[in-house]
């Protein structure tokens, strides 16, 4: 028996990665982990995408799950990207909280490479 919801799930990683590529991005869809996942996409090194189909948005588990990713991917930043019920996948939305936001502003502006020493707070890999 097919789970409709992980097919939903599934189909959505990979239109994700679809669209990325459209843009240039080397971007694919990775095999789930376990404990130590690294994300739902791979390609990018520092970005870890946690990739969400769901009819409800729970943007604080998300976003945590996202930066729990990067952790264990060893990356820079990590994002999460929320199907937009109704609408394409250009339109789903992208989020990550601000410590992961003033890095990349930190990055894109080459500001200094060095962070607040609370940048990645505990920096554990959940297991």
């Amino acid at each position: 028996m097919v789970n409709k919801n992980k097919a939903k799930g599934t189909a959505w990683e990979s239109d994700v990665a679809k669209f990325l590529r459209s843009y240039g991005l080397d971007v694919w869809r990775m095999a789930q982990t376990g404990a130590e996942d690294q994300g739902d996409l791979g390609g990018l090194k520092d970005w870890a995408f946690e990739a969400r189909n769901r009819a409800k948005i729970s943007l604080p588990q998300n976003v945590d799950d996202a930066n729990d990713r990067a952790r264990c991917k060893e990356s820079r930043y990590g994002v999460t990207v929320m199907k937009r019920r109704g609408k394409s996948v250009g339109d789903g939305f992208v989020a990550m909280d601000l410590r992961t936001f003033a890095v990349l502003l930190m990055d894109l502006y080459d500001i200094n490479d060095d962070e607040p020493d609370d940048i990645n707070d505990d920096g554990f890999c959940p297991s």
